[in-house]
């Protein structure tokens, strides 16, 4: 091999080392725009599952606050009809009785 041979290989062996940096550098720098947009990714869907749990808090507190209200509801319910019961009662009385006491006639 000549001389003038060798040169060229070295020369094409250079150019080739020196495309293949190249490319390395595009590639890093692509992989490093892959690995910003996936964490920023990743970021904004933690934001989310950060805002459905503040959420979801909401609906178990505020169903639990309709359950304790629905008991109450029913507690009161279940005393206006003891109190109603008693004022039927009462009238019944008053009307099959009298006024003294006594039964009507």
């Amino acid at each position: 091999m000549s001389n003038e041979e060798l040169e060229r290989k070295i020369e094409f062996i250079v150019n080739q080392q020196a495309q293949f940096a190249s490319n390395l550098g595009e590639l890093k720098d692509i992989v490093t725009q892959l690995a910003r947009a996936t964490l920023n990714r990743f970021e904004a869907t933690d934001k989310r599952i950060d805002d459905v749990d503040e959420r979801i808090s909401a609906l178990v507190d505020a169903q639990i606050r309709t359950g304790e209200n629905v008991k109450r509801t029913e507690e009161n319910v279940k005393e206006t009809n003891e109190a109603l019961r008693n004022l039927i009662a009462v009238v019944d009385r008053y009307f099959s009785e009298g006024r003294n006491g006594e039964a009507r006639q």
